[in-house]
């Protein structure tokens, strides 16, 4: 229709009316990219909130696992406390032969911990990180997940495998069956439960365990461990704190913009 009257324009040499059509035209298609360019960035902004909203999800998760998995270390820590304890004094105490042999064995428990990463790795892996127009959020996102992989978090001592091969496997199937519990998503649980063996049998493994000065040196690495692995969780916990903040605050300003 345009070109038709453009076409007689030049004919009649209408020249007023031909600037006014090419305007007419240059204006068309700038609106036109104007208003592509606006949906692609509607979409983009979706995209990003969606990225961001299940990036909170993750962090939230990981908050989570975080405290129970401090939760446990505390609780790993005091039995191998306790078993050290007896090694440096030799005294009993208030404990039995049986909770000391009991907290050799849970002292060797293992609460692996992985950083929820699924957000992350498909926004990096699709390259789409600047989709995160914030640069204090994407930075802190960045920071945080390549960090992620700490080898303190997975580790399996050396105590656990030795300790496990000295122990009787008629006491350790009773702990597991007795003094052990594990939810259906992996919370652990270390219980106290009643002896079925004999004082003087207890008595015998406990100084057999120990009395072996490579293995309660290696005990004594593991309760090391736990106390860096805590340390390190609770830094972790504030910069993912500190990443909610950011990303709550950024998907709260999205909606305010949102509202008429």
């Amino acid at each position: 229709m345009i070109l038709r009257r453009v076409i007689k324009h030049v004919r009649n040499q209408e020249w007023t009316a031909i600037v006014i059509d090419f305007f007419i035209v240059v204006f068309g298609v700038f609106v036109g990219l104007q208003v592509q360019q606006w949906n692609e960035s509607r979409v983009d902004e979706g995209r990003a909130k969606a990225y961001l909203s299940r990036a909170q999800n993750d962090l939230n998760a990981d908050l989570f696992d975080y405290q129970i998995r401090l939760d446990f270390w505390e609780q790993v820590s005091d039995y191998g406390t306790s078993g050290l304890d007896y090694v440096s004094t030799g005294q009993v105490g208030n404990s039995t032969y049986w909770q000391l042999l009991l907290a050799f064995f849970h002292a060797s428990q293992v609460a692996e911990f992985n950083t929820t990463r699924t957000t992350y790795d498909e926004l990096t892996s699709s390259g789409e990180q600047n989709l995160i127009t914030n640069v204090k959020i994407r930075d802190a996102l960045a920071n945080y997940y390549s960090e992620a992989g700490n080898a303190t978090f997975t580790e399996r001592p050396k105590y656990r495998e030795n300790v496990r091969g000295i122990i009787p496997i008629s006491v350790q199937s009773y702990i597991w069956e007795n003094c052990y519990n594990s939810d259906e998503v992996g919370v652990q649980e270390l219980l106290n439960c009643s002896t079925p063996i004999a004082p003087h049998r207890a008595e015998e493994i406990v100084n057999m365990i120990a009395g072996n000065t490579e293995l309660m040196a290696e005990l004594r690495y593991w309760m090391s461990t736990m106390t860096v692995a805590t340390l390190i969780a609770h830094t972790r916990m504030k910069l993912a704190n500190e990443m909610l903040v950011l990303i709550e605050t950024e998907l709260g300003s999205e909606s305010m913009e949102a509202t008429p």
